[in-house]
């Protein structure tokens, strides 16, 4: 399997060219992002009901069932399409062994993304936890676990599922291979609403990007987000 990592210049068309043609309309990519951003927009307002220690689990809960909700749509889409998961994602049961290649990939983004934190250090850019991570600091709770759980397995599906499996191919084909992994990474970023981690999520979006690219699977993608997140969460616990 490792062999086939190898990128030469004819493999590399022919990864591209598979990206493409799972590339959705813009009909389709229209509706599973509008129907994301719809559903955001009415949640934000959801707070005003609740006292703010009950924010937290509010907050979780509204992420799960946005997440649920536009899940659903992406599936219905494509039903419509009349592809299967494996044509579509190359989440087939067979890509299922893509995710032994996720701890190498990841290793492959640590020194970027330790330079990244450097950078940020040197420019006095402080590091402050994002609100979910802030709950997964505090002490051990049912609400906490439920965030990590999130964190680990959720977050990394629906996130890949959206970025990598929807937009990607879609900016591959309408701006090409790095037009499409940049973009979709300055998105993925910015879409985080956390100004310290915008380097760090920049360059793990980018290794994702191409993870995807490399393997066709976004199980691959998936397999490195979850171990990303987990090793982040691993690390708020160990210096909180």
């Amino acid at each position: 399997m490792l062999e086939r990592l190898v990128i030469t210049s004819a493999n590399s068309k022919a990864l591209t060219a598979q990206m493409v043609a799972r590339a959705w309309s813009t009909l389709q990519v229209g509706t599973a992002i509008g129907t994301l951003l719809l559903l955001y927009i009415l949640a934000s307002f959801i707070g005003i009901f609740f006292h703010e220690e009950q924010i937290p689990l509010i907050r979780l809960l509204t992420t799960l069932l946005v997440h649920a909700v536009v899940m659903a749509a992406i599936a219905l889409i494509v039903r419509q399409r009349k592809c299967s998961w494996s044509s579509s994602f190359g989440m087939g049961v067979r890509q299922l062994k893509t995710l032994a290649l996720a701890p190498l990939f990841y290793l492959a983004t640590l020194p970027l993304l330790m330079l990244a934190l450097l950078l940020q250090q040197r420019l006095g850019i402080e590091h402050e936890l994002q609100d979910a991570a802030k709950v997964i600091a505090q002490d051990v709770s049912w609400l906490r676990t439920l965030y990590i759980l999130t964190a680990i397995i959720v977050a990394p599906l629906f996130e890949e599922l959206l970025f990598r499996g929807i937009l990607l191919p879609f900016l591959f084909k309408h701006t090409g291979p790095a037009g499409g992994i940049v973009l979709v990474s300055i998105l993925f970023a910015s879409m985080h609403f956390h100004l310290p981690s915008l380097a760090p999520l920049f360059l793990l979006s980018t290794m994702l990007g191409l993870v995807y690219w490399r393997t066709g699977s976004l199980w691959a993608s998936i397999g490195t987000h979850a171990i990303f997140n987990t090793v982040s969460i691993l690390a708020i616990n160990t210096s909180g």
